[in-house]
């Protein structure tokens, strides 16, 4: 019996009266890679709604200092002129480049320059701005991940958080948000973009909202719990640190409101002095009350870890994140749990934790000790058996 052909429907582009095929956008004759870079950010971000500007950003950074600089070397001044020849010979010239701290690439950085440029391009030929798709040939970046989470050694963090001087407001707002990287997992976008009303201290939990999650869903992650008369509270110290960082924003910032930031500026000389200060501040110190931004964040741990003799490497906020990831998969919190308190798409990228806490499951098989109870047969060590013949 014969069968019949399936055969995929053809699509057939848009053509024009001339027989070419018809862009989706006006082309002038020679699109630049200025105007290409902006086009394509502009219709990307309207493509992606709800893209977050730092994403944005990020790829025009890529595009602007990569492949847009490679093109002008080349000579190629319009983006119909790259081929897929110069496409190859970009990602040689990755190999050789050097950054402004005169360092060579990483393997995650020429990663994300070649990710970048191939999407850049795809997306004008998607876009029939040019005639041929060139990224087929030229494959990713393969990068030879590690399986250990690079968390902060237990012992340094706890240097970290010795060192901080709780006697003034900074001290203690720096101790509050390292508390929820550390011992709630929080990333530091989603530290930076919480509310006051975010922070539940009757219900012991943070809520980390959609357009502040990378995986664009809200989740409520649990503030460092205890047990107390058979029932899950916040332990005594975090529910006091909490409340005194709240007690000082209202007396440092008055004109905030729940639905304000959390986690803010405090003025000029916020990294040493209590407020308030007798100091004139400078044209260009922030006044208080500004929501802090992630590169604050960062110069704050690295300068708590200086001044606690850790290395500032060692000290980041997603190492931090990695610190609560490691240490709850070796205290045994189910993977389920934990993906849904890191925000997790994927149960194996909470696997990672679990793997590495394997370290710990001969111990806990030898405590369990299993066979307890069981009379298993066996012989004496007199009795040992001996091959037959």
């Amino acid at each position: 019996m014969a069968t019949a052909e399936r055969r995929q429907p053809k699509v057939t582009p848009a053509v024009s009266r001339r027989g070419a095929i018809a862009p989706r956008h006006p082309v002038p004759e020679e699109l630049g890679w200025e105007a290409a870079t902006r086009l394509f950010l502009d219709c990307w971000a309207a493509d992606h709604p709800g893209i977050r500007p730092r994403t944005l950003g990020h790829y025009r950074d890529q595009l602007v200092t990569r492949i847009a600089v490679f093109a002008r070397e080349r000579g190629l001044s319009s983006v119909g002129e790259f081929s897929r020849y110069d496409l190859r010979a970009f990602v040689v010239w990755l190999e050789s480049l050097v950054t402004y701290a005169r360092r060579p690439l990483t393997p995650r950085g020429k990663q994300m320059a070649l990710d970048t440029a191939r999407r850049f391009l795809l997306w004008l030929y998607q876009e029939r701005l040019v005639p041929d798709d060139i990224t087929g040939q030229v494959r990713k970046y393969r990068l030879d991940k590690d399986p250990e989470p690079r968390a902060t050694p237990g012992a340094d963090l706890e240097k970290i958080l010795s060192s901080l001087n709780l006697g003034t407001p900074t001290g203690v707002r720096n101790l509050a948000m390292i508390h929820l990287m550390a011992f709630c997992g929080l990333r530091v976008a989603e530290l930076v973009g919480l509310n006051a009303s975010d922070l539940d201290m009757e219900e012991g939990r943070v809520r980390v909202r959609a357009e502040n999650s990378k995986g664009r869903r809200t989740r409520f992650v649990d503030l460092p719990l205890t047990i107390n008369d058979g029932r899950e509270v916040v332990k005594p110290e975090v529910a006091e640190l909490m409340a005194s960082w709240l007690r000082l924003r209202s007396g440092a910032c008055p004109h905030l409101g729940d639905e304000d930031a959390l986690f803010v500026t405090l003025g000029p000389n916020q990294f040493s002095r209590p407020l308030p200060t007798a100091e004139v501040p400078g044209p260009d110190a922030r006044p208080p009350g500004e929501r802090m931004k992630t590169d604050a964040v960062r110069v704050i741990l690295s300068r708590a870890a200086t001044k606690a003799g850790v290395d500032p490497a060692l000290a980041t906020p997603h190492r931090l994140r990695h610190y609560f990831g490691l240490t709850s998969a070796k205290a045994g919190v189910p993977t389920t749990a934990l993906m849904r308190a890191m925000g997790h798409r994927s149960p194996l990228m909470t696997a990672r934790y679990s793997e590495f806490a394997d370290s710990e499951r001969r111990w806990a098989f030898a405590r369990a000790d299993i066979t307890k109870g069981v009379s298993i047969p066996g012989l004496r060590p007199t009795e040992a058996a001996t091959p037959t013949r």
